[in-house]
């Protein structure tokens, strides 16, 4: 580790650790600590790529690896200590949040056309088509909608209250650009998946990803 790392994310480590820590208790924040030092030793590509970059987008890359770093290690020990599979973990991916979001905003109750064609496992319990399984997803979507900002509640109203509604509509409806609806919508269910537990981590090799890739990861 150079002094350098040390002297530039100290604040930001130190932050980090002390967030995981209060999330998740069955941990040690010093060890949260190593997991993120850890991060740069083994990441140096990453690292001199982003440091080319303009400051803010450097800070964004790093702080959203280090997050996903800390993430991952914390449900690893919550799983050993308390003694379940961590595979067990069902995280609300975008796209079924936004295939389950017409039926909530419209208060109907049958299966999502989308849901059928997006093959996503519910756990060890089989697909999110199974049994009830479909159901539980839509009640802890409905609950998380019902938490979010009123205003994060009518853009996406909008937005999923008319099949196909185009983004150029959108963005006159909200007195902003297509790219701005686009990215209010995007906001809305970000605040959504982070309601229902927030995202899946991933495994993060030392590789430059391509824009497609980083997109997946924001």
């Amino acid at each position: 580790m150079t002094d350098a790392w040390v002297d530039e994310y100290e604040l930001l480590v130190s932050t980090l650790a002390s967030e995981y820590y209060r999330k998740y208790p069955v941990t040690e924040t010093e060890d949260i600590r190593q997991v993120l030092w850890v991060w740069f030793l083994t990441h140096p590509v990453k690292y001199t790529e982003w440091s080319k970059l303009p400051p803010k987008d450097k800070e964004r890359l790093i702080a959203r690896s280090l997050r996903n770093a800390a993430l991952k290690y914390c449900e690893q020990e919550k799983a050993r200590k308390i003694g379940y599979d961590i595979s067990d973990l069902y995280y609300y991916d975008s796209s079924v949040i936004e295939a389950f979001l017409p039926s909530i905003i419209g208060n109907t109750y049958e299966i999502p056309s989308k849901i059928k064609d997006l093959n996503f496992k519910f756990g060890k319990s089989g697909e999110v088509t199974d049994g009830n399984n479909w159901l539980v997803l839509r009640s802890d979507i409905e609950k998380a909608f019902n938490r979010l900002a009123e205003a994060k509640q009518n853009i996406l109203r909008i937005k999923f209250s008319a099949e196909n509604y185009e983004w150029s509509d959108l963005g006159k409806e909200l007195d902003t650009s297509a790219e701005g609806a686009r990215k209010r919508v995007e906001r809305a269910i970000s605040s959504l998946v982070k309601i229902l537990g927030g995202w899946r981590t991933y495994s993060e090799p030392d590789v430059i990803e391509s824009k497609e890739e980083n997109e997946e990861h924001e």
